[in-house]
């Protein structure tokens, strides 16, 4: 099970930190503790949930040992659709350019609402998960939601959805 959530629990602390070594320890420290109190642990309606919030946890408390340098960056799950090379090719630096708007955007909002944003749309949480793992309320991530969507409109056309939509999948 772990395997499966792995690559994205990785991806996801390194919205937080760029030293992969606190990542990976954090992570596994997660998964230790589950499997020392496997016998103790109840079912859970969502596995992903719920080692998201254990690893966030984790990881915050993990980097209070050393200087903090949060960071949020964009998802990039690849998008796999060859029809030839030069359509390849095309593709590749179509995603790249989409990539790298979305990273620019995305970098000028505060960390609070690219986390949401990043929660939201690249892991398609529920706002009740998100609010649950920001330890707030779910009102408060609607509002975090809404500000930064608002503040990426400003900047960028109506294409944003779309791009937005194009990178959750």
């Amino acid at each position: 099970m772990a395997n499966r959530y792995y690559a994205k629990l990785i991806h996801y602390g390194q919205k937080f930190t760029s030293d992969r070594q606190i990542v990976e320890d954090a992570l596994q420290d997660v998964l230790v503790r589950l499997w020392v109190s496997r016998r103790t642990l109840k079912d859970t309606p969502s596995v992903k949930f719920y080692l998201l919030k254990a690893f966030r946890h984790q990881l915050f408390k993990a980097m209070q040992n050393f200087p903090r340098n949060p960071t949020i960056q964009d998802d990039t799950q690849e998008y796999n659709m060859e029809f030839s090379a030069e359509d390849h090719y095309i593709q590749q630096e179509t995603e790249v350019n989409v990539r790298n708007e979305v990273d620019e955007r995305l970098a000028h909002l505060p960390l609070r609402q690219r986390e949401v944003i990043y929660l939201r749309y690249f892991q398609s949480l529920t706002i009740e998960e998100i609010a649950d793992i920001l330890t707030i309320r779910p009102q408060s991530v609607s509002n975090l939601v809404q500000r930064a969507l608002a503040k990426l409109r400003e900047s960028w056309p109506i294409i944003l959805f779309l791009i937005l939509d194009f990178l959750s999948k």
